[in-house]
């Protein structure tokens, strides 16, 4: 076999895995987007979509970051299908689809987690909502929490409709965004140690 064969042969191969990566990673964030796009048609707020941040144990990634007057949407997105049953302090949930029982993490207490590691970084506790959105796929069946779980349909509405006490100033508003914009963690291997860690802290 010739040099220029096998040279070709590894950029075919190269190409390949590359297509195969980016349609993977469009497949595994589909529903982030889906929520993303209507929170993009909220007017007067600032969004931030894949935050990761530094909290006191590792880091932190965060689906999406609404920023308003009502306060700061911290919001925890799961693109699951079947029905979801769970409740405020349960430390799983449980998903059954076609007769079959799977657990996952509790999302309030994944989203807890988020918002503890961002008080750390703008030096507030106030003025955080925790808010876990379910893509349209899934039926919230027994799902009894005091903390806002929806599913993708009700999103826009509920935040136009939730009243706050929170107050948060043009200026705020701004400051906020920025602080949490510039504590991002962008790069690609800190991003990978993260996803090993939680893999590794689902498997305990």
């Amino acid at each position: 076999m010739s040099l220029n064969l096998i040279a070709v042969i590894s950029i075919i191969l190269i190409a390949i895995i590359l297509i195969r990566k980016r349609c993977y990673s469009k497949e595994v964030n589909l529903g982030e987007q889906e929520v993303s796009n209507v929170l993009n048609k909220i007017k007067g707020y600032k969004l931030l979509n894949d935050i990761m941040v530094k909290g006191n144990n590792g880091t932190s990634q965060i689906d999406h970051i609404l920023i308003g007057k009502k306060g700061i949407f911290v919001i925890e997105t799961k693109d699951y299908k079947g029905s979801i049953y769970g409740d405020e302090y349960s430390r799983e949930w449980t998903q059954i689809i076609n007769m079959k029982k799977n657990k996952f993490y509790n999302p309030i207490r994944q989203n807890y987690g988020h918002i503890k590691s961002l008080e750390k970084h703008i030096k507030r506790n106030d003025v955080f909502i925790s808010l876990i959105v379910f893509t349209n796929k899934s039926k919230l069946k027994k799902v009894k929490t005091n903390t806002p779980v929806i599913q993708l349909k009700k999103l826009k509405r509920f935040i136009r409709k939730y009243k706050s006490d929170i107050k948060l100033s043009k200026v705020e508003i701004e400051d906020i965004y920025n602080l949490i914009k510039k504590s991002n963690i962008n790069s690609a291997r800190a991003r990978k140690k993260h996803v090993k860690r939680i893999i590794k802290n689902i498997s305990l």
